[in-house]
């Protein structure tokens, strides 16, 4: 792709009419912090916070995010800052066992983020809304990006971009090797493209889904949305739709039919997503299907020899993609004075310009207007940001959806995956849970 010295890419665009619809993970703790005080104070007046983090270590987003929060902590040694980091595939378990056992932290990010609707319906969770215009005047958020985390009037969470779930990264040199210059436009040719690979002995598509958000935040969301509208879940809650009804059963045939096709590898249910991105840089599969979070460590971890490019999944008449906010931070309701003005501080000093755009820079849309040279972005993150300019954003189902519903639909496409169920099967469990829930 030609580039222009004085092109700047602006994500402001990205989020005009468009409320933010986190994915993000190596279980460990960190402890950091001093006892002595900026200004000489005792050790008694070092005020304490821990900060419970999703993490994913090497990822270069994480590095980034986690640097300013250990620059935060070396600036200021009258707060002692406790960070204990989980792995995002058991942060969400995590989470709701500390909050319903009413230990939640001082700070903690929401990962799903539809957990944050029971966190705020207990009272545990504090609102930001006395000082969430410090982002919107600095031009670092809009008021938009905050309407997911909006409730009765509060905002209740603080994010830092948006992350579209849905991607095929793709190696370019294998698909020339079985007929094809370009990638399919078509969902028929793109399942002509999976038997040409699987007739060469070439593994499709590279799947981790041994914590099986994968498959449906990733893939169903996507896919499902080609069929039944955005407003979808919306109508599922109301009462209006069901998970029965026949084009949500159509999107699920699609995961039978890539099953059935062996389009995945065989240990797809054994492997995770760093796993699968990983088998799909060592020439192990010609396509894998992520998010946005996976296009700077592509870029960075590739062969010099490998060829990459990105689409959009080609399916139906839209080119929608699902689209959930990141980085999301909220805070524990029960705060002294003094802890939340600490907290305050926190947040300010960490989701600063600096980490917006380092996250811009990294592919990463986020709310405000920013701006920085196109020559800054690595030529995978500009032809995903054209893809996300070029197409509507749709919901996420684990950022809409409740918990239960969530945990039965990941377990109904891990049943579809080995056989046990097919796709009517699977919904007719999903709706199941719907009844439930209401």
């Amino acid at each position: 792709m030609k580039k222009s010295n004085v092109k700047r890419i602006s994500m402001f665009a990205l989020f005009i009419g468009a409320a933010g619809i986190m994915v993000a993970c190596g279980n460990s703790e960190e402890s950091s912090g001093s006892n002595e005080s900026s200004d000489g104070n005792e050790a008694n007046d070092v005020v304490e916070i821990e900060y419970f983090v999703a993490s994913q270590a090497g990822e270069p987003d994480y590095e980034l995010f986690i640097d300013a929060v250990n620059q935060f902590d070396e600036d200021h040694p009258n707060i002692d800052l406790k960070i204990e980091s989980v792995a995002h595939n058991d942060y969400s378990t995590r989470l709701t066992t500390r909050a319903a056992g009413g230990e939640l932290p001082d700070i903690f990010q929401i990962t799903p983020i539809s957990a944050l609707t029971n966190i705020v319906n207990s009272g545990s969770a504090g609102s930001i809304s006395d000082f969430k215009d410090h982002w919107i005047d600095e031009g670092l958020l809009t008021e938009d990006s905050l309407s997911e985390f909006t409730m009765d009037g509060e905002v209740y969470a603080l994010p830092i971009n948006s992350n579209p779930t849905q991607f095929i990264y793709y190696d370019v040199d294998m698909l020339s090797d079985v007929g094809y210059d370009s990638f399919p436009e078509s969902y028929d040719e793109f399942i002509q493209l999976i038997n040409d690979l699987n007739d060469a002995d070439i593994t499709p598509i590279s799947l981790g889904n041994s914590s099986p958000w994968v498959l449906q935040s990733v893939y169903l969301s996507g896919i499902a949305d080609r069929f039944t509208g955005s407003d979808f879940l919306d109508q599922v809650q109301s009462g209006e739709r069901k998970f029965t009804d026949s084009d949500f059963v159509e999107a699920l045939e699609v995961i039978e039919e890539l099953v059935e096709l062996e389009a995945f590898n065989e240990d797809l249910n054994t492997i995770d997503n760093q796993q699968m991105v990983n088998n799909f840089l060592q020439g192990n599969s010609a396509m894998v299907i992520d998010g946005n979070w996976s296009s700077a460590t592509i870029a960075e971890n590739s062969p010099d020899d490998k060829n990459i490019d990105i689409a959009i999944f080609p399916l139906g008449d839209s080119n929608t993609i699902p689209t959930t906010m990141g980085n999301v931070s909220a805070i524990n309701s029960d705060l002294s004075e003094e802890k939340r003005a600490a907290v305050e501080t926190f947040l300010k000093e960490v989701y600063n310009e600096d980490v917006f755009s380092g996250f811009l820079s990294l592919g990463k849309p986020v709310p405000g207007d920013i701006d920085i040279p196109e020559e800054d972005l690595d030529p995978l993150s500009v032809k995903m940001i054209e893809l996300i300019q070029s197409a509507d954003q749709s919901p996420v189902y684990d950022a809409v959806l409740p918990t239960g519903i969530i945990n039965t639909m990941q377990n109904a496409l891990q049943s579809i995956t080995i056989g046990e169920y097919t796709a009517e099967e699977a919904a007719e469990e999903i709706q199941k849970e719907v009844t439930i829930e209401e």
